[in-house]
């Protein structure tokens, strides 16, 4: 009886000691952080921490995400159901400063700037104009036009109504719509012959063309599919088509002197 006492005593004492060793686990919870994206446009999540690692989608400029893990310049994030990497540097703790979602006025050249365009406004060719500003008419002058310098090739006229561009001294014109154009929103262009909704696509987005990258570029699409694109000072800075094709472009922006 006693030896088996000895030996229950034994086997306990041996758990014990084995308990001892063992260092007691505690399990924390992953530090997550919630952080905006505040880029010059939507960024793309990628497999890896690599900017050729494929594409896993793409977050929206100034939308939230959580930071799971943060290294070498990377970020590891959850953007709604996906997760994948961006760069750390696309990211900040403070909230950015959306873009106003209607405009209001601004969406012609600034005087004195040269704008050359390649297709040009009408003509599959590469063309370049001067600006000059008289109350609320802009006008873009090519200076190898015949037309130079009697007559301007195209006129912007806008005021706190209205936008309006097209052929200087006649009856072609391209846009035509009302102020204040808000983003998602339908107004009514018109013409000498008809009247079309056009649907203001886009107050916020980031275009790139050959000229450059330019914010909050206001997007006009209309019922054929064609788009136009303006940006605050500049004007236009590129047409679409309906399948997407290029039809104008700005290559090039200067200051004249």
């Amino acid at each position: 009886m006693i030896e088996i006492k000895k030996l229950v005593l034994a086997i306990t004492l041996l758990v014990l000691s084995c308990s001892l060793a063992i260092p007691l686990q505690t399990t924390h919870a992953a530090k997550t952080t919630e952080m905006y994206v505040n880029a010059k446009t939507d960024i793309f999540l990628r497999s890896k921490p690599d900017q050729h690692a494929n594409k896993l989608g793409s977050i929206q400029n100034h939308s939230t995400v959580t930071v799971l893990s943060s290294k070498n310049g990377w970020s590891y994030v959850q953007a709604g159901k996906n997760k994948g990497y961006v760069y750390t540097s696309a990211l900040s703790k403070n909230i950015p400063k959306a873009a106003p979602s209607t405009v209001t006025k601004g969406l012609t050249p600034v005087d004195g700037l040269i704008l050359t365009y390649a297709p040009s406004i009408l003509e599959d060719k590469k063309e370049t104009f001067y600006v000059e500003k008289e109350d609320e008419f802009t006008y873009l002058y090519n200076r190898k036009s015949p037309l130079y310098p009697e007559l301007s090739n195209f006129t912007y006229m806008e005021d706190n109504n209205r936008l309006m561009m097209g052929v200087s001294s006649s009856d072609f014109i391209f846009v035509n719509v009302p102020y204040p154009l808000k983003q998602g929103t339908y107004v009514t262009q018109m013409d000498y012959f008809s009247e079309e909704q056009v649907l203001v696509e886009s107050t916020t987005k980031t275009i790139t063309v050959k000229a450059g990258t330019f914010r909050n570029v206001v997007i006009l699409r209309y019922s054929n599919g064609s788009r136009a694109y303006f940006a605050k000072g500049i004007g236009l800075i590129k047409i679409t088509a309906g399948n997407g094709k290029v039809t104008t472009e700005l290559v090039s922006v200067k200051v004249g002197k």
